[in-house]
């Protein structure tokens, strides 16, 4: 007969009731900054869907409504209008040439670190 070894139980530490007020605490703390981050971005999506005048008169922080609401006309009179795409494209191009060039050069630093003695 072979004999078992057993191991003994390892108890769970128990969440006493300061512990959980704590936490219900804390998630409503985060909950709170969750939507303070979140609101101005709302809010910038709601006025975007907005007329001019609606968002520079006093009825900046309401919904849109039928006589307010403008639809994506902004958003093509941005597009447009703006020469949004040319921007996005030296935007694109300045950033692909910067982390090339930042990867190239961090390359050869991390090569000349590696061989170097001392």
């Amino acid at each position: 007969m072979e004999k078992t070894i057993k191991k003994p139980v390892e108890e769970k530490p128990t969440v006493g009731k300061a512990d959980r007020r704590i936490n219900a605490i804390l998630s409503v703390v985060l909950g709170v900054l969750c939507v303070a981050w979140i609101y101005p971005i709302v809010m910038i999506f709601f006025n975007s869907l907005k007329t001019e005048r609606a968002i520079t008169t006093s009825r900046a922080f309401e919904l849109p409504t039928a006589g307010t609401f403008v639809g994506l006309k902004n958003y093509i009179y941005g597009i447009q209008e703006m020469d949004f795409l040319s921007s996005f494209w030296y935007s694109l191009v300045i950033t692909v040439s910067s982390v090339v060039l930042i990867l190239l050069c961090c390359s050869m630093c991390a090569w000349f670190i590696t061989r170097v003695n001392g």
